[in-house]
């Protein structure tokens, strides 16, 4: 993605008062190992497969989303562990825009 196509998507979606830096990760202390190490495993596919990502982001509607991988057609990736299970409503709201990976299984997409 060009980095024109990556400044509008950041306008577009991003809180741009708190300052995120491509690639670089970005974990919250509170979350559990296993939940920090699939982060960590996910940023490296996308460095592996050349793509652009930012971490823990501060969107313009209140939401902190674990991944943004601006290239792919669900750019919005949640993983899930120690967070409450979010209802069908909830999940059935972004499915155009999310991705809902579980550590327990996370090649099992939700």
């Amino acid at each position: 993605m060009n980095q024109k196509k990556l400044n509008g998507f950041r306008r577009l979606y991003f809180d741009l008062s708190k300052r995120r830096y491509p690639n670089h990760i970005v974990h919250d202390p509170k979350t559990s190992p296993e939940h920090r190490r699939l982060v960590s495993e996910i940023c490296e596919w996308a460095t592996q497969m050349g793509f652009t990502f930012y971490t823990r982001v501060y969107t313009k509607w209140g939401e902190i989303i674990d991944i943004v991988i601006p290239e792919l057609p669900r750019p919005f990736v949640e993983v899930r562990h120690s967070e409450e299970k979010k209802v069908k409503e909830y999940l059935r709201d972004y499915d155009d825009k999310r991705i809902f990976v579980d550590t327990r299984d996370p090649y099992k997409l939700l």
